[in-house]
């Protein structure tokens, strides 16, 4: 199998870890134009998708670790608002994504993903956060 991860929902890293300050104090906002597609999947669901795999030997070739329903970048940015309960009103322009968070910003920021764990569900796996919001709220939860 060649998983093929999303960004992992995390407050402890990742773009998450970045973010998470800047919307904690109330300085979040649409990255670029909000419109970008941005697969996930929470911390949680992955582990589980990972021992899923492992167990199910009819899973072959690529699979996408990833949530079953992406989202664009400015519904992302409401649903941390709304988990962090913050206003998302300061919008992070394009070229502040570029020099703040370097070529990860690019790809995972500005660029679009679209992608959808086909495979994993045909497969019988379960999401337990498949929605942003499910996956932001397990995010704040995280102790670990």
């Amino acid at each position: 199998v060649n998983l093929r991860l999303a960004p992992i929902m995390s407050k402890l890293g990742g773009a998450l870890g970045k973010l998470y300050p800047i919307f904690f104090v109330g300085g979040g906002g649409n990255v670029g134009s909000g419109k970008q597609y941005f697969s996930f999947i929470s911390a949680r669901d992955a582990a589980r998708a990972i021992v899923h795999i492992i167990e199910t030997p009819s899973l072959t070739g690529p699979v996408n670790l990833v949530a079953p329903t992406p989202c664009t970048n400015a519904q992302f940015t409401k649903a941390l608002g709304k988990v962090l309960s913050r206003p998302t009103i300061v919008p992070l322009p394009g070229f502040v994504v570029k020099l703040l968070f370097g070529e990860m910003g690019e790809e995972m920021l500005l660029g679009g993903v679209k992608a959808t764990p086909k495979k994993l569900l045909g497969s019988g796996f379960n999401f337990r956060h498949g929605t942003i919001e499910e996956g932001l709220e397990s995010a704040m939860e995280e102790t670990i």
